[in-house]
């Protein structure tokens, strides 16, 4: 692989050109609409070259990374195609998988470019270039995903070059992967958004802020992520986000009512088989397993 186009240069696509950069070997083009950016992307050594037109970005490229919110990545696909070489690989670092694959592929008939998905579970509540490190890809499970009408090298080719980055590769169905992520980091965000807006809601002149410690922060941490991303991810996915929610309603009925009907053994039974799913999650071993 020779060259690689980052379209989009926020948090995830400027850490992907500091970690190839670092890595090198490889060309590294950018493309962003604010010149500021574009400036800032140079300055920091995230590309070797940077442009104001998706399609010169990807000429010549051998893969293509679409870095930008959900919704705005069919817009973004179709505006590169002129400059997509025939062959050519194009991926993306989107959160929700089966609408998107179904857009791009649409933007992409006719061009000769191959497009497969893919997930880094990476990233931060920080926001932009700035926030961007060279290490963010480093062990973090990225998803690749196949429907079946992709060719194989492809798909192979895509999990070798985020490995050369330093991620764990898994591989599934579009289908697959927004069920799974609707329970491990869509429902988390809508959980970690609705206490946020529970514990900060309008009502009294205490300054509450005073009394938010490290749990309250650990919980809503990732709340402060863009709420123009999050939005495309819950829209793009919303039946497996609203089952999730729908489950999580069931516990939080039956923790109100062992509240108000002072039943001790039902909380404790709660507390406790918390703790256990947190403990059993954060296995490491249930987390990478086996490549």
């Amino acid at each position: 692989m020779d060259k690689v186009a980052i379209l989009g240069l926020g948090l995830m696509g400027g850490a992907l050109g500091l970690a190839l950069k670092a890595r090198g070997g490889v060309t590294v083009a950018g493309y962003a609409r604010r010149e500021a950016t574009r400036a800032d992307a140079v300055r920091l050594q995230a590309v070797d070259a940077v442009f104001a037109d998706p399609a010169e970005a990807v000429r010549g490229a051998d893969l293509v990374v679409l870095c930008v919110p959900v919704f705005s990545m069919q817009a973004l696909a179709a505006a590169c195609r002129a400059g997509l070489q025939p062959g050519c690989l194009v991926t993306d670092v989107g959160s929700t998988k089966a609408l998107l694959t179904e857009q791009i592929r649409l933007s992409l008939h006719g061009s000769g470019a191959v497009f497969v998905g893919s997930h880094p579970i990476a990233g931060s509540e920080q926001q932009g270039l700035e926030a961007a490190r060279g290490d963010l890809y480093a062990d973090a499970v990225t998803i690749v995903t196949r429907d079946g009408s992709e060719p194989p090298a492809a798909v192979d080719k895509l999990c070798a070059f985020w490995r050369g980055v330093g991620a764990v590769v898994r591989v599934m169905t579009p289908a697959d992967h927004d069920r799974i992520m609707a329970r491990t980091s869509h429902l988390p965000h809508v959980a970690a958004a609705l206490v946020a807006a529970t514990v900060g809601r309008a009502n009294g002149t205490e300054n509450l802020g005073l009394f938010c410690g490290s749990g309250f922060r650990d919980v809503t941490r990732v709340a402060e992520g863009s709420p123009d991303v999050w939005l495309d991810i819950l829209q793009s996915n919303r039946p497996a986000v609203a089952e999730e929610v729908k489950a999580l309603q069931v516990r939080l009925d039956a923790v109100l009512a062992a509240l108000e009907g002072n039943d001790a053994a039902a909380l404790r039974r709660f507390l406790e088989e918390s703790r256990s799913a947190r403990r059993a999650l954060r296995d490491k071993n249930n987390v990478r397993g086996e490549e």
